[in-house]
């Protein structure tokens, strides 16, 4: 009897941890470009139809000009902060509501419109935070894109936010808005603020015979230009500006689903009121050909998605993981990469493809030269990232842009590995100066499992990779006093540095075996 007892409790035992068990790697899945899926983006392209957008960018309206960054270009991106991220364009508080914007009604059968043009001088491309809460049932906003290649809405009550909602960047230096409602009642729409562009899709000269960095376009393996297809440009609003970065799709493992989710540097989502809404996804910025002199597609012509729900994010790894609203296949297919929970090893053949500012994409090829490493961004190594993997390209290099794009594994199918942190000031020619540290897919993996994986859980939140706050509490006197020691004492000397430096190398693997021990 008491066998039997003992042989059911195991059997529970092992069910249960049959039901947690998590896969640790999947293939990447790719979907060929089809006529249809052509069809689908051009519909996508014109909410508004093109022949009305067009007759409506005719028409006459109200035109307001800003000039807030006129001539500054230079400067701006001179001034650009030094932060991860990398900024692209610089913001403007507005706060201009809508009946010092546009004129008088035009009726059209049952509707009403007003039309307004909005502009930034010299400006690539802009971005609108706008006010939406006060509209009622049927006011809707559109927007026309300053040639008329891309009309962007229906935007309605439902995109509100408290905190305002940032709408798509459109390319140029204007934009019409079109407002809509059932009757003659002014929409009460109100403009936060303005993000304008300095950089995005600047033409970029030839610096090499050898492209440094190396096109997309001219991966020779079949696998790898699928994979390639898996990597979005990222705009994201941070404080009244944006930053741009690159993330990866990621495929579930077993039976693919094809979810929109995407993996990125957490770096990129710093801003405290970011919404996933506002997050915009451009695809396939590239030209299809290895030839460095061709330009770039028109923006307006480039798949998009925007951000859905923001899952998951390690400020500790350095790891962000969300769900976006839709994947459009574009021409050159859509792939959804592959991923590998196991440890980086010195030695790997590792290649990147990224987005860098005003390129199209570029790929580069390297090795892992370092796993598991924690790289201090300031002198006392308060602010760090753990568990980083350092990669040496030895062919191509990352630029401001490229964060957030995956580290794909070369031997093994380009399953993803790892997502750019940050690094050196790369320099085309010598590969021993170009360096980048990766974010832990393993270590950020258990916390997306349940979205990757059939069955598995998504661990808690993730505990400090600091020694002294596991053993004493984060929030603890004995912490306070010691952060207080460190700033004060330990960072006015070289060597107080550098003792700061060395203990938080030794930390997280530290806590880490002091966690395993009490669990």
């Amino acid at each position: 009897m008491i066998r039997a007892l003992g042989i059911l409790c195991a059997t529970a035992v092992l069910a249960g941890a049959a039901g947690t068990v998590r896969a640790q790697s999947a293939d990447y899945v790719f979907e060929p470009p089809t006529v249809k899926a052509a069809g689908d983006l051009d519909a996508l392209r014109f909410p508004l139809p093109r022949a009305e957008a067009e007759r409506l960018l005719a028409a006459p309206m109200p035109e307001r000009e800003y000039t807030f960054f006129a001539g500054q270009t230079d400067a701006l991106k001179a001034m650009a902060p030094e932060g991860p991220a990398f900024q692209v364009a610089a913001g403007q508080q507005i706060d201009l509501d809508a009946a010092a914007l546009f004129g008088e009604p035009q009726q059209e059968g049952g509707t009403c419109r007003w039309l307004a043009k909005l502009s930034s001088r010299e400006a690539l491309a802009l971005r609108l935070r706008v006010d939406l809460s006060g509209f009622a049932q049927g006011q809707s906003l559109h927007l026309i894109s300053e040639d008329g290649g891309r009309t962007f809405g229906p935007f309605t009550r439902e995109q509100a936010s408290d905190r305002g909602a940032w709408l798509p960047t459109t390319p140029g230096a204007s934009v019409t808005l079109v407002l809509e409602s059932p009757d003659a009642t002014l929409p009460p729409l109100r403009l936060e603020a303005l993000s304008h562009f300095y950089r995005l899709s600047e033409d970029s000269p030839v610096k090499d015979a050898t492209p440094c960095p190396e096109p997309a376009d001219c991966e020779g393996v079949e696998a790898a230009r699928e994979v390639s297809t898996s990597v979005a440009m990222l705009i994201v609003p941070q404080g009244l500006g944006q930053v741009q970065c690159s993330g990866t799709l990621l495929n579930r493992a077993g039976t693919p689903t094809y979810d929109p989710l995407l993996i990125t540097a957490h770096h990129c989502f710093s801003d405290s009121t970011l919404r996933a809404e506002d997050v915009d996804a451009l695809w396939d910025y590239r030209t299809g050909s290895c030839d460095t002199t061709v330009k770039g597609p028109p923006l307006n012509s480039l798949p998009r998605s925007k951000g859905a729900e923001l899952l998951a994010s390690s400020t500790r790894l350095d790891g962000q993981f969300l769900r976006l609203d839709r994947v459009p296949v574009g021409q050159y297919g859509r792939a959804w990469s592959g991923w590998d929970a196991r440890t980086p090893v010195v030695g790997d053949m590792v290649q990147g493809f990224h987005l860098p500012a005003g390129k199209p994409m570029k790929t580069n090829h390297g090795v892992v030269i370092a796993s598991e490493q924690t790289e201090c961004l300031d002198a006392l190594c308060s602010t760090r990232y753990e568990m980083q993997t350092t990669v040496r390209w030895n062919e191509g290099i990352t630029e401001g842009g490229s964060s957030g794009s995956g580290m794909f594994y070369r031997d093994l199918n380009y399953r993803l590995g790892g997502m750019l942190s940050n690094g050196t000031i790369h320099t085309c020619g010598i590969p021993a100066n170009n360096r980048d540290d990766f974010s832990s897919f393993r270590e950020f993996y258990p916390m997306i499992a349940c979205y990757l994986t059939e069955g598995a859980n998504c661990a808690a939140q993730e505990k400090s990779g600091c020694l002294l706050s596991r053993l004493f509490g984060a929030k603890s006197e004995a912490v306070k006093a010691l952060r207080d020691f460190r700033d004060q004492w330990l960072g006015a000397t070289p060597w107080g540095q550098a003792l700061s430096r060395a203990y938080y190398k030794v930390s997280p693997p530290l806590a880490r075996k002091s966690g395993a021990e009490r669990d």
